[in-house]
């Protein structure tokens, strides 16, 4: 097995492929490289892209809407995470399923080495080898319910906090 296929063998997505199933995935997969700073994903932008981090550090970002004073509002960009190689990161993954735009920035923080899967090879993928097709698929449901459970526990933490700032006004 080459050393990508070992190294995807380890990213939660392709969990319990073979070895033949992953040297697949990996030549329907791109290379793509980033500089420091660069934006790899823009939040509200369309995207038809999932990535694997193989090197680097990347930073995920959202965009906020601030009061700055009382009848002026500013956007920033809020940091929500960082994801590293040594962590098997995959980010975009949601672009696979539909038309929706970006739902973050994710900007590289130091160069980056990663391999890109996009929504026409994945589907050819899945065709081709529907049992490869549907582990993916059901990994990439795992991490999805992951997330959103953070998130909403994220909401939850959020929306006690904004009522007790409330109940103190």
């Amino acid at each position: 097995m080459s050393r990508l296929a070992e190294f995807l063998s380890e990213v939660p997505l392709f969990r319990g492929l073979t070895r033949e199933q992953l040297e697949r995935v990996l030549e329907t997969m791109e290379e793509r490289n980033f500089d420091p700073g660069e934006v790899i994903i823009r939040e509200g932008e369309p995207g038809d892209v999932l990535y694997v981090l193989v090197e680097g550090k990347v930073e995920v970002s959202k965009t906020l809407l601030l009061r700055v004073t009382r009848y002026d509002y500013d956007e920033r960009e809020k940091t929500l995470s960082h994801m590293e190689a040594k962590d098997r990161a995959f980010f975009g993954e949601m672009a696979l399923f539909g038309e929706e735009p970006r739902s973050a920035t994710v900007t590289a923080l130091t160069p980056c080495k990663l391999l890109a899967l996009d929504r026409r090879a994945f589907e050819r993928l899945g065709d081709e080898d529907p049992e490869m097709g549907y582990k993916i698929l059901r990994n990439i449901a795992g991490v999805l319910c992951e997330r959103l459970r953070k998130a909403n526990q994220d909401v939850l933490k959020l929306t006690t906090a904004l009522s007790i700032a409330l109940q103190g006004t």
